[in-house]
């Protein structure tokens, strides 16, 4: 039986702790009340809630040393959990001891989870001592920790195949923890906590994703031992789609199949990471495309002219790059502009980063006049000499340049930025006649694409470039 989906409710009050329940009741198995958390006023009413919500729940008071948010007397913590017998299960630390709440439980039908948390660095080791946790049969042992990397949690991974207790519960937290709230079948874990979307806010630090998106993005319920898996990695990784798209091309191919979110700080050890789990590959993000390439076995043609993969293929036993970005770019870009070629066109790259590297290789085999402006001009010089385009500095493009194409694959305008950091060529006035290709995809529209549409440009984001040079990653992970 896959593991089952929990929903932690952080709420306040209990309406509104119910209407969260309500709202997420066709995602969830199970309902986790953190008790911790609601106005002292709400206390009397706890014992009500699992009937009104109608779905087997868990009855939580975590103490602030782990983590929790009760500020009372450790007596009125206990005071709370006696509550317990209207409750499916309970979870009690592994260092309390009150036998009375123990027989209560028991006398109740409720299962205990006895739960260790460590929110230091921990080594992977530590997940054996969850055989040692439980102090009944019925009990089921959780432990909860903080990585330090991402080989501790591969070595969690392995380490867990060899586990005896068969209902366990195994959390990693963190950011490094989300590809194993995804798999926790494949920990052997009884459950996975979720938390709804409008809460992320409050347990995003420990890993937490919400049911909807972990049921439709990653498939959880029909994820097993043959699900092929794959990954995205960079950092901090904030803003991706990457497992949302790959999830349309399985869907399309009836592929038993998901792609994961693994934030790495190097590259290096998201590929040692992705070994250990046997992956078929990494789409590689900002800011690891170029390093990359001292970590591979074989490189394809592209990544060698451009310098730069955002794509990794593991087979054989050999780390294979590819370049699909001037792929996706050539594509996206053709069906933007509704024509088979832009041979003769006059194009102003803004940016000297991997992808304008990219942008600047396809732009040479479609034949297009280019021009790399940046604010390194020796890095658009390395770029345009390359490919006998000219180079200039951002600040130098205006309109008597009278380009037919501009493509900004600069970071400027990304979700979060400041205001004051939001458009790479404030000094270019728009004309009309521009076509504006902006590769980022998040916002949907761009300071600069909303100054181009003002003055009747027409104009696209990134988002078709994505699925384009995804689609490009999927026939390489798979062939």
């Amino acid at each position: 039986m896959p593991s089952l989906i929990c929903l932690t409710i952080t709420a306040k009050t209990l309406t509104e702790a119910q209407r969260i329940a309500d709202a997420n009741a066709p995602f969830v198995d199970l309902i986790e009340l953190r008790a911790d958390h609601l106005s002292k006023n709400e206390y009397a009413s706890i014992k009500d809630f699992p009937k009104q919500v109608k779905k087997p729940c868990i009855l939580t008071v975590r103490r602030k040393n782990d983590g929790g948010a009760f500020e009372g007397s450790e007596t009125e913590r206990l005071e709370l959990l006696e509550n317990l017998s209207a409750f499916a299960y309970v979870d009690l630390e592994s260092d309390l001891s009150v036998p009375e709440l123990e027989a209560l439980a028991h006398k109740s039908g409720v299962r205990i989870i006895r739960s260790a948390h460590y929110f230091d660095p921990q080594e992977a080791e530590i997940v054996k001592t969850i055989d040692t946790i439980s102090r009944s049969e019925s009990e089921i042992p959780k432990i909860a920790f903080l990585p330090k990397d991402l080989t501790t949690v591969a070595n969690i991974f392995m380490l867990s195949k060899e586990l005896k207790t068969k209902d366990r519960i195994i959390c990693v937290m963190g950011k490094l923890g989300g590809v194993s709230r995804i798999l926790a079948d494949r920990l052997g874990s009884f459950l996975t906590f979720t938390s709804p979307k409008e809460l992320l806010k409050n347990t995003s630090a420990i890993g937490h994703i919400d049911p909807e998106t972990l049921l439709d993005v990653y498939d959880f319920k029909n994820i097993n031992n043959n699900t092929a898996l794959c990954g995205v990695t960079g950092f901090p990784l904030n803003v991706t789609s990457s497992p949302e798209v790959h999830r349309s091309f399985y869907k399309e191919e009836n592929r038993n199949a998901v792609m994961l979110p693994v934030p790495a700080e190097n590259i290096k050890e998201a590929l040692i990471f992705a070994e250990a789990l046997k992956f078929k590959g990494l789409a590689v993000t900002i800011p690891h495309k170029e390093t990359l390439l001292n970590y591979l076995d074989e490189a394809d043609e592209a990544v060698k002219e451009i310098g730069a993969a955002n794509t990794v293929v593991f087979k054989e036993g050999k780390r294979i790059g590819h370049n699909t970005d001037w792929i996706g770019f050539t594509k996206a870009l053709k069906h933007f502009l509704k024509t088979d070629s832009i041979e003769g066109k006059r194009v102003a790259v803004l940016g000297s980063g991997g992808a304008a590297k990219a942008i600047a290789y396809a732009l040479h085999k479609e034949k297009a006049v280019a021009t790399i402006f940046a604010r390194n001009v020796e890095k658009a010089k390395a770029i345009a000499d390359k490919y006998g385009f000219t180079f200039a500095k951002l600040t130098d493009l205006t309109s008597d340049f009278d380009p037919d194409i501009i493509v900004q694959c600069t970071s400027v305008g990304l979700q979060g930025q400041s205001e004051t950091e939001n458009d790479p060529i404030p000094q270019y006035e728009f004309t009309g006649k521009e076509a504006l290709y902006d590769i980022i995809y998040k916002p949907e529209v761009t300071p600069i694409m909303a100054r181009a549409n003002n003055k009747g440009c027409l104009t696209e984001n990134g988002f078709s470039m994505l699925i384009e040079q995804a689609r490009e990653q999927n026939r390489l992970f798979f062939t």
